[in-house]
C-alpha cells in the first residue's frame, strides 16, 4: 500500500506541475487584457498603464510571471487585479457559501442514485424501468441552465416566493428561526438542480453494474443454495455494485468548483463558481488561475481517494 501511495503521489505532483504551466500559458494567450489596465480604457494615460503593468509584473517575461505568481500564491501574497484584495481571502469567503450547495447536492446524489439504479435493475423491462429510463435520459439531455430557468419560473409563479440569492431581499431583520428557514429554502432549489444530472448519470452506472453483477456466476450459485433474494442482492451482490460510486467519487470532489459555475450564476449565489465566472469576465488572471489550480488539486485528490477506495471494495485490484 505504501509504495503505491508514494508512486501515485509522485505522478500526481508531476501532473499538477504540468497543469499549472499549461493553464498559466493558456490564460495569458487568451485575447484581451485585465479590465483595469486595458489600453482602450480612456481613464488611463499611457504612463498610468505602464505603472499598472509594472506593479502587477505584466511587463516581465512569461516565465518570470509564472514564478512570481506561484511564489505569491503559496505565500498568500497574491492579489486580485480587479480590486487589489487578497485572492486567498476571496476564495475562502466564497467557498464557505459554496459548501452548503456542494454538501446537499452530494447527499442528494448518493441518496437517490444508488436506490434508483438498484430498483431499475431488479425490475428490468417493467413499466417502472422504462418510465424511469425515459426520465433519466431526459434529465441527461436537457441543458442544466435551461432546466434551472424552468424550475425558477415554476416555483416563482406557483408559490410566489423568491429563490434567487442567499436570502429573500428585504427580510434581513426577521428572527433567527425564520432567517434559517429562508436560507434553507434558497438552498434547496439550486442544490436540487445541480444534483439532477448527477443522479441521472450515476443511476445508469449503478443499473448497468447491477445487471452485470446479478447475472454473475457467484450470484446464481447463491440463489441455487436457496438463499433469500434480499440476502443475495444486498449481501453478495452489493459490494460489486458499489464500484460505480467509487469511480464517480473522484468526479464529485472537484464538482465544488466546476459544477457550481452555471447554477451559482443563474441563482445569483455568491459562491466560488460565480467568483470564477466574474473573474473570467474581468480578465482577473490571479483569481482565474488560482481557482483553476485549486480545481486541479481537488481533481487529483479525488482520483487518489477513488483509487484507494477501489482497492478496499475490490480486493483483486491489490494484486
Amino acid at each position: 500500500m505504501l509504495p503505491f501511495l508514494v508512486r501515485t503521489a509522485w505522478k500526481k505532483l508531476w501532473t499538477l506541475f504540468f497543469i499549472s504551466i499549461i493553464s498559466f500559458g493558456i490564460i495569458h494567450l487568451a485575447p484581451g487584457q485585465p479590465s483595469q489596465i486595458d489600453p482602450l480604457n480612456p481613464r488611463f494615460t499611457p504612463q498610468q498603464l505602464e505603472r499598472y503593468r509594472q506593479a502587477f509584473g505584466l511587463d516581465q517575461p512569461l516565465y518570470v510571471q509564472y514564478a512570481r505568481f506561484y511564489q505569491q500564491f503559496f505565500t498568500g501574497e497574491l492579489r486580485s487585479f480587479k480590486d487589489n484584495q487578497p485572492v486567498f481571502g476571496k476564495i475562502v469567503e466564497r467557498t464557505r457559501n459554496s459548501l452548503p450547495l456542494f454538501i446537499l447536492g452530494t447527499i442528494l446524489i448518493w441518496c437517490y442514485a444508488f436506490p434508483l439504479g438498484i430498483a431499475t435493475a431488479v425490475r428490468r423491462n417493467t413499466l417502472f424501468d422504462r418510465s424511469t429510463t425515459v426520465l433519466v435520459f431526459a434529465l441527461i439531455s436537457i441543458p442544466g441552465f435551461y432546466l434551472a430557468y424552468l424550475a425558477i419560473i415554476f416555483v416563482v409563479q406557483t408559490f410566489q416566493v423568491d429563490v434567487i440569492g442567499l436570502r429573500t431581499f428585504g427580510r434581513e431583520g426577521i428572527g433567527p428561526w425564520y432567517a434559517m428557514m429562508d436560507r434553507t429554502w434558497h438552498l434547496v432549489l439550486p442544490s436540487l438542480m445541480g444534483a439532477a444530472a448527477g443522479i441521472a448519470v450515476l443511476s445508469r452506472y449503478v443499473r448497468s453494474q447491477r445487471l452485470a453483477v446479478i447475472s454473475a456466476d457467484y450470484v446464481r450459485t447463491a440463489r441455487s443454495k436457496g438463499l433469500d433474494e434480499d440476502r443475495v442482492l444486498y449481501r453478495h451482490a452489493l459490494r460489486n455494485g458499489l464500484l460505480p460510486f467509487v469511480t464517480m467519487l473522484g468526479l464529485l470532489i472537484p464538482g465544488l468548483i466546476g459544477g457550481s459555475v452555471i447554477f451559482e450564476t443563474i441563482f445569483a449565489w455568491p459562491g466560488i463558481g460565480r467568483l470564477g465566472y466574474e473573474a473570467i469576465l474581468a480578465r482577473d488572471y490571479p483569481v482565474v488561475i488560482s481557482i483553476n489550480f485549486i480545481a486541479a488539486v481537488l481533481t487529483l485528490i479525488g482520483t487518489l481517494v477513488s483509487d484507494l477506495l477501489y482497492m478496499l471494495v475490490d480486493p483483486r485490484i491489490r494484486l
